[in-house]
């Protein structure tokens, strides 16, 4: 992993803790501007940023993705990435110059915020035992009115043969339903992965915010680490807090030889740990290229801010705005250690295609 950050809270989880930080959903851009002035732009790796755009548009080959508000069309993008094959794509300073040959850069004027997101690792059962009582669902085809949080809690689903999955923990399944999919380790050995299959269609609620409503954490100390210890410590209340949150996750769990391909995002292309965003998906086409500029710092000895070009690839229920985006980190602890921290401001630069 690449980055440090302060402390703060993961995006995927956003919502869940109570800091939506939603931005207009009607945007201005700015002018074209000069690349070379946007700070750090000159300083990223761009055969990188291109490789992931190229690996977005083969993996989405053959389908049309629609064209959003913003109007950046798949069809140009999808024109851009067979030019880029006529290039040395590995090479930086060549991949920048066609990056900004064939892009116009453009400001997004909205307060700009990013936070961030992983695959979880969890152990699981195919069937229910003494140790592994809480079950994850799969999508409900047949049914005409799609259960609350609370009713699929209260027994909604049981007896129609949908859990694709035990877990352990309560408090895994809720947040594994917050990051959309996991890897998972079964009893077995054998390692599979679950990935999202569909949404009840229900308000999400920020159950962080109830808890800060509550007194029970205050809004400075809220974060990942405080929501989990919080829950863990108040297994009687855990109940009445997540039916607050009336969504509810389905998931599918895939074949082995699926287990180590990576995430799939909305966009169904594979995502790229640190260059792939959830975007709002009415807003943004999939596949755009946004340069995201951010108070989030590296590792490394510099200190500098993050700023990386990344492609819109994945959406969530907390992300609404123009310039709002969740930074898929990678999966596992690590990853989540890191997706956790994530909660600051950003500048949003849409490279639209000329």
């Amino acid at each position: 992993m690449t980055l440090t950050v302060a402390a703060g809270i993961s995006s995927a989880a956003t919502a869940t803790l109570g800091n939506d930080h939603r931005t207009m959903r009607s945007a201005k851009l700015s002018g074209p501007l000069d690349p070379n002035e946007i700070e750090r732009w000159a300083a990223d790796d761009h055969s990188a940023a291109l490789s992931a755009f190229v690996a977005h548009c083969e993996g989405s080959e053959g389908r049309t993705l629609p064209t959003k508000a913003f109007g950046i069309s798949d069809a140009k993008l999808r024109a851009i990435c067979a030019k880029s094959r006529k290039i040395n794509a590995n090479d930086g300073r060549e991949a920048k110059a066609f990056l900004e040959q064939h892009f116009t850069f453009r400001r997004v004027e909205d307060d700009g915020f990013v936070t961030g997101y992983y695959m979880p690792e969890l152990e699981g059962s195919l069937v229910r035992t003494g140790e592994y009582v809480v079950p994850l669902h799969g999508y409900p085809k047949n049914l005409k009115v799609m259960p609350t949080r609370g009713d699929v809690m209260d027994g909604a689903l049981d007896g129609m043969g949908l859990e694709v999955l035990w877990v352990k923990d309560p408090i895994d399944a809720f947040f594994t339903a917050v990051q959309g999919s996991a890897r998972v380790r079964l009893t077995n050995g054998e390692l599979r992965r679950l990935a999202f299959a569909g949404k009840s269609g229900h308000d999400y609620t920020a159950i962080g915010r109830v808890l800060i409503e509550r007194g029970e954490i205050t809004r400075e100390n809220m974060g990942m680490d405080a929501l989990r210890a919080w829950l863990s410590a108040n297994p009687s209340q855990q109940k009445d807090v997540f039916r607050h949150n009336k969504s509810y996750i389905f998931f599918e769990l895939q074949s082995p030889e699926n287990a180590e391909v990576a995430a799939i995002g909305g966009a169904g292309t594979a995502l790229t740990d640190l260059r792939s965003l959830a975007i709002d998906d009415d807003l943004h086409t999939y596949g755009s290229l946004i340069f995201v500029s951010s108070e989030l710092r590296t590792y490394d000895k510099s200190g500098d801010r993050f700023a990386k070009l990344m492609v819109a690839q994945d959406t969530g229920s907390a992300i609404k705005g123009p310039a709002r985006g969740d930074i898929y980190v990678g999966s596992g602890a690590e990853a989540g250690a890191i997706a956790g921290n994530i909660r600051h401001r950003a500048e949003f630069y849409l490279l639209v295609p000329k």
